[in-house]
């Protein structure tokens, strides 16, 4: 039987420091115009859900999430995770860690403390979490064709959001890019089914909960293919704003051509631009294992 990595499906964890500064810029998609965190707490204000994305391992943009929270706090919002798995809830008792993973937190996964400074922020607001992620469990069932603990709620929701050709064939390249091109056509099946229940499992709960801020990586925060797409099928009427955090180095070149990329890239309401943290590169070590 082949090994898989169940946290692994988009984006891939690395190590960075924790004494990092952020610097933030941020994009509308409908005008591409730059607009400032003001604009943005207005627009949050009034959706039902937000999803902040996040490259798992950039610390800047887990300050500059916390800090957004933190603003936006004359609306309750509840908050669904992507670290942690469908029907868990946070009881803080004053140790963070343990509270987390007292509810299945995996901390070697989510290289804590790399999200530290976002989920000391829920604490010290008292904030509701709720885990939307599938259970290691229900993902080894899944590759082994058998039954998942929430096929009665999650399989109806996956068969009204089918997405359409364009869609689904950009989640299929973004998996196999994300895998950094090294994956068997069986694999990429399962993959593409995990994906796919990781985001019904997170738009369910955050539906249940609403208003809502979904925590999770930046492919599933797409409006074609992640929890938006699926969100918009269980109401067309909901208020939806995704934010792609993304890297950059070049916030003194940010020309039009560049902001357009970007936001076909990722697909979202806004992009926050952030420095981008040094890192190995995953691919070269993957294709080092398979020599």
């Amino acid at each position: 039987m082949k090994s898989f990595c169940s946290n692994c499906l988009i984006t891939l964890f690395f190590i960075i420091p924790c004494t990092l500064l952020a610097t933030e810029i941020i994009f509308e998609y409908k005008t591409k115009n730059q607009v400032n965190v003001q604009d943005l707490i207005a627009a949050i204000h009034e959706a039902d859900v937000v999803l902040l994305g996040e490259i798992h391992d950039n610390l800047f943009q887990h300050r500059a999430r916390a800090d957004l929270i933190s603003k936006i706090q004359n609306k309750e919002f509840a908050i669904v995770s992507e670290h942690l798995v469908f029907g868990s809830e946070i009881t803080y008792s004053g140790s963070l860690l343990e509270d987390l993973e007292t509810i299945g937190f995996n901390k070697k996964a989510w290289i804590w403390p790399t999200h530290e400074v976002l989920y000391k922020k829920f604490e010290e607001l008292n904030l509701p979490v709720f885990g939307g992620d599938l259970s290691k469990k229900d993902i080894d069932n899944i590759y082994e064709g058998k039954g998942l603990s929430q096929s009665g709620t999650l399989t109806p929701i996956i068969k009204r959001s089918a997405l359409d050709s364009q869609s689904k064939d950009k989640l299929l390249n973004d998996l196999v890019v994300g895998h950094c091109g090294i994956v068997e056509e069986d694999f990429l099946s399962f993959m593409f089914k995990v994906q796919r229940l990781r985001d019904a499992s997170m738009a369910y709960i955050a539906s249940k909960v609403a208003p809502a801020i979904v925590i999770a990586g930046n492919g599933h925060v797409r409006r074609d293919y992640g929890v938006p797409q699926i969100l918009k099928k269980i109401n067309p009427d909901s208020n939806i704003v995704s934010i792609a955090f993304l890297e950059t180095d070049k916030f003194s070149n940010m020309t039009d051509n560049l902001i357009k990329k970007l936001f076909k890239d990722a697909d979202a309401d806004y992009i926050w631009l952030t420095e981008a943290v040094s890192r190995v590169d995953p691919c070269e070590k993957l294709r080092g294992r398979r020599k």
